[in-house]
């Protein structure tokens, strides 16, 4: 699929530039410590040429030991300091490079590249897809505003977050679109996600312009109970979204996918 290998790439890449910074403060770090011991080691030994004798040498040497090490440990803790702050960088540049930035949901590709994990996994083969499409968003685009348009994204993407298990993956996978995958879930699980979904939208209050603006979300639900690729559930799942729309939207139909193909089914209410 050629989404999960751009992501592939992707990961490649971040590995790439991760390593090459680990390495370069390793380095740092072990040139630091290797030439504050040559340091000391050559002070030594001036001092045993010069001077001559071990009792002439031995008050030079806690010199020559305390100067380097009160050198070397503000260095070292800056190196420290700096290690944290690129692991804390590289944190932030994976959870970027995952999520999307206006509901920090899973992006597209990283949502179906972990859909075929999971979907294909030993004890994983069951479960289900939810699609869920905002009812009318290119409406408020129009009306209100692409501000007001994100609003709403962002907060149908928060309402979809609190309703799944931690365990269950949401991702954004198109401009007014959300996939929510439900690994084991049940049809009554699933049955019962989609509807706390579609009803908590036509419940909140969305007021961008200082009047209340209905929203409402239409949900494809797709059923398996055997190894199903990313590809076999969306294109399945988009299928009853547009039976939903075609119903007058704010519903949800459902299909059963027993051998990766769609077939249609009657609608979960």
């Amino acid at each position: 699929m050629i989404g999960q290998q751009k992501l592939e790439s992707r990961g490649r890449m971040f590995s790439k530039l991760s390593a090459f910074s680990n390495r370069k403060w390793f380095q740092v770090t072990l040139l630091t410590v290797a030439g504050t011991l040559a340091y000391i080691a050559i002070s030594w030994a001036l001092q045993a040429l010069v001077f001559g004798g071990a009792d002439a040498v031995r008050p030079g040497l806690l010199t020559a030991f305390i100067l380097p090490v009160l050198f070397i440990a503000p260095l070292l803790a800056f190196l420290g300091l700096k290690l944290h702050e690129n692991a804390s960088l590289k944190q932030q540049y994976a959870q970027e490079l995952a999520h999307d930035s206006l509901t920090s949901c899973l992006n597209g590709t990283l949502f179906s590249a972990a859909i075929d994990v999971f979907a294909t996994g030993t004890g994983r083969r069951k479960g289900a897809l939810l699609m869920v499409d905002i009812d009318h968003l290119k409406r408020i685009n129009e009306h209100i505003g692409y501000s007001a348009g994100n609003q709403a994204i962002s907060v149908i993407a928060g309402i979809i977050r609190s309703t799944v298990r931690s365990g269950d993956l949401v991702g954004r996978i198109g401009g007014d679109e959300f996939g929510v995958y439900l690994p084991g879930a049940s049809k009554e699980n699933a049955e019962k996600v989609a509807e706390r979904i579609r009803h908590a939208v036509s419940e909140v209050r969305f007021e961008p312009s200082g009047s209340n603006w209905p929203l409402t979300v239409s949900v494809g639900a797709v059923l398996f109970e055997t190894e199903a690729t990313a590809d076999d559930l969306l294109v399945a799942a988009d299928h009853q979204i547009r039976i939903a729309k075609e119903k007058g939207r704010n519903r949800i139909e459902s299909t059963r996918l027993p051998d990766g193909r769609s077939s249609s089914r009657p609608s979960l209410h």
